[in-house]
């Protein structure tokens, strides 16, 4: 059987040359990202939180989250319908992100919806989260 070996990547070995950018964008600052996986964070972020269609000539770009958030139904729906829409949609953009588990606690008070989303990266052996909140 195969082993899976942990991937260095070169442009993580010089820590003066950015790799990407990232999000979110200011004005005035550009936050540069300098390893791998900051920019797969920031990727995983912008992925989330494009609505499809958001994108002119890429209109399947995104994931449909947005939608999910103006639904009337109970907060266990929510919470299966939005995993279930940040998984094809990493499915299909980043396929060597693995979600392990998505969590979203709903604050109706303050239009607000807090994701949390576990993941790790084919070859890494560290898990990661990624934390969002999103404005209804």
């Amino acid at each position: 059987m195969a082993k899976l070996v942990s991937k260095i990547y070169p442009n993580d070995v010089d820590e003066n040359n950015p790799i990407g950018i990232g999000f979110p964008l200011s004005v005035g600052s550009q936050k540069q990202n300098y390893y791998t996986s900051q920019q797969v964070h920031d990727n995983l972020r912008n992925l989330i939180l494009t609505m499809k269609g958001e994108r002119p000539m890429n209109t399947n770009f995104g994931c449909d989250i947005y939608y999910l958030l103006f639904e009337q139904i109970n907060d266990e729906l929510i919470r299966e319908a939005a995993s279930d829409a940040i998984r094809n949609a990493v499915a299909t953009w980043m396929p060597a992100v693995n979600i392990r588990s998505v969590d979203v606690e709903s604050r109706p008070d303050d239009n607000l919806a807090i994701v949390k989303v576990f993941y790790s990266v084919n070859g890494w052996s560290a898990d990661n989260v990624l934390n969002l909140e999103v404005k209804i």
